[in-house]
């Protein structure tokens, strides 16, 4: 990557093929896009589940939950996940995106 942000294209490329990832939920949901995200984070440092929780402070079976969606976290504890893996939190809201309407017919 050569931006300090994990991009999407890199998550979806690298990591949405993971077991981790629940077949059967929807991948464009935020909570599947946050499992994600989490995911990528973990592998960019290259620690285990195990290692990842522990240096969070965290049970390895809480971080799965996150990991599959299951569990969303707290802002306080994904700002731990992401400072871990240095990284700090950024919330930004953006519009929906608006389908276009069909022009009517006269």
């Amino acid at each position: 990557m050569t931006a300090d942000d994990i991009l999407w294209s890199f998550i979806n490329e690298n990591i949405s093929s993971a077991p981790e990832v629940r077949a059967e939920s929807n991948p464009d949901s935020p909570e599947n896009q946050l499992a994600l995200t989490v995911i990528a984070l973990r592998s960019e440092v290259g620690l285990s589940q195990r290692e990842f929780a522990a240096r969070i402070g965290m049970k390895q079976s809480q971080l799965a939950r996150i990991e599959t969606g299951r569990q969303i976290p707290k802002l306080k504890t994904l700002a731990r996940l992401a400072s871990v893996a240095g990284y700090e939190v950024k919330v930004s809201l953006v519009p929906f995106k608006r389908q276009q309407e069909k022009p009517t017919e006269p």
